[in-house]
């Protein structure tokens, strides 16, 4: 059956939005039609009737024939705006705003679309952008102190009868009182100790450093008292707690010798150079990875800032009611209100909308403009492409492939997956296109 013929006009409104005015013939609701009519005789049931053979007659006097023509057109309005932007020759970037005009029995069915268009964009020469990046070569600087991290990991704790330091070990009695009753969860007898490492009352490290082993210090402090009915994160609520702590032994770090027989002790290795060779080779690919990271979010940064682009407000408006309730979903698993975070940023609930309202508009200009180098580039997205992607989700969540994929296709999802690898494959190039300055490291 042929398609009906439609009649469309547009209007400007304003700067990247129309008004689109479509009319069709009634006739062009009539496959819409058949196919509520045919959802309705499978649905209802009918005495005499068998299921899917009920008349249309029958139908009307049970749900109303006004009611199975609304059901159609909502069913039919999609295929027809579709068929709308492509006979103007417009590029929606987001859902339109739909209204019906005329809808009677007799008369061509009138609704008008307000559209928000994918604007104009003007690239800036890739070129002409300058950025900083680390060298990616590994230094002997990289390897020592990589060798350093894991001297200290393989260290053993000595004890020492000099006075406690930064960085050394102790082993004390911890005790939390108020108004002379101990307090659950702020003691802590025989508390080996890291002298720096801020695990314990905010005090306890400066309170530490310089005593001796037998010294019996005593201090007060405000620290965070879990109550049993407050979430498991709310760190809001502080008491002030009075601590008397025994130190019992301080016991200072023993580095082992850099030799080989430290380098049989990390692992495989014979020697200590063959030690360094794998560190060496291990932090190469660390490094490649890292530098290519940065290259992409300095890239992306300048590419936004060299362009005059501005974000659609629909589009913006949407992506910062996204990212406020994800916002404030995370705040609620953290069990903080949007009022406790401001006061910990020290920023009203207004900046903080605000805030992310900004990184809402930098996120929806710099995927539009991915999405201008990606065609004008001509990048596309392969099925292998997808494959990887799924590939590597699958391996995260510790799922099987098929299952991710078919959850993919189910809740429709593929479409977006393909678009952020395209914008993925467009700031590669974005990357490789812009000036790269090597930084001293």
């Amino acid at each position: 059956m042929a398609e009906a013929a439609l009649q469309t006009t547009t209007e400007q409104l304003e700067k990247g939005r129309v008004k689109m005015r479509v009319e069709v013939p009634e006739d062009a609701l009539d496959p819409a039609l058949t196919a509520a009519y045919k959802r309705w005789a499978n649905e209802i049931k009918v005495p005499g009737f068998r299921k899917g053979k009920i008349p249309r007659a029958i139908i009307d006097s049970r749900i109303g024939p006004d009611a199975v023509r609304e059901e159609a057109l909502r069913d039919a309005l999609p295929d027809l705006y579709i068929r709308a932007l492509k006979a103007e020759d417009l590029e929606a970037i987001a859902p339109p705003d739909i209204e019906v005009v005329t809808f009677e029995v007799g008369a061509p069915i009138v609704f008008e679309a307000t559209i928000d268009l994918r604007p104009e964009i003007s690239l800036p020469d890739l070129s002409s952008l300058e950025i900083t990046a680390p060298p990616k070569e590994v230094t002997d600087q990289d390897i020592d102190e990589q060798l350093e991290r894991l001297r200290d990991r393989f260290a053993e704790l000595e004890t020492v009868s000099r006075e406690a330091r930064r960085g050394d070990h102790v082993l004390i009695d911890l005790k939390g009182y108020q108004h002379d009753q101990p307090v659950e969860g702020a003691s802590a007898p025989d508390f080996l100790f890291e002298i720096g490492s801020r695990t314990g009352p905010p005090k306890l490290d400066e309170e530490l450093e310089g005593n001796r082993a037998g010294a019996i210090l005593k201090f007060t402090d405000e620290v965070h008292i879990h109550q049993p009915d407050e979430p498991e994160h709310d760190h809001s609520h502080m008491e002030e707690i009075s601590f008397t702590v025994l130190l019992k032994e301080v016991k200072m770090k023993k580095l082992p010798p850099l030799d080989d027989s430290f380098a049989k002790t990390v692992g495989e290795f014979d020697t200590l150079d063959e030690l360094k060779a794998d560190l060496k080779s291990r932090l190469a690919e660390v490094k490649e990875g890292l530098v290519q990271e940065e290259r992409r979010v300095s890239a992306l940064e300048v590419l936004i800032e060299a362009s005059d682009l501005e974000p659609p407000e629909k589009l913006v408006e949407s992506e910062f009611e996204h990212r406020l309730q994800h916002f404030e979903e995370e705040l609620k698993r953290a069990g903080v209100t949007i009022d406790d975070y401001g006061r910990q940023a020290q920023l009203t609930e207004l900046e903080i909308r605000r805030d992310i309202r900004a990184q809402a508009g930098r996120s929806v200009k710099a995927e539009l403009l991915l999405e201008e180098i990606a065609r004008q580039q001509q990048i596309e997205v392969s099925e292998e492409d997808i494959s990887r992607e799924i590939a590597i989700a699958a391996a995260q969540a510790q799922r099987d492939p098929q299952e991710v994929a078919r959850n993919l296709v189910e809740s429709g999802r593929v479409r977006a997956l393909a678009a952020d690898i395209i914008r993925r494959k467009a700031l590669d190039y974005v990357s490789e296109a812009v000036t790269v300055t090597e930084r001293n490291p």
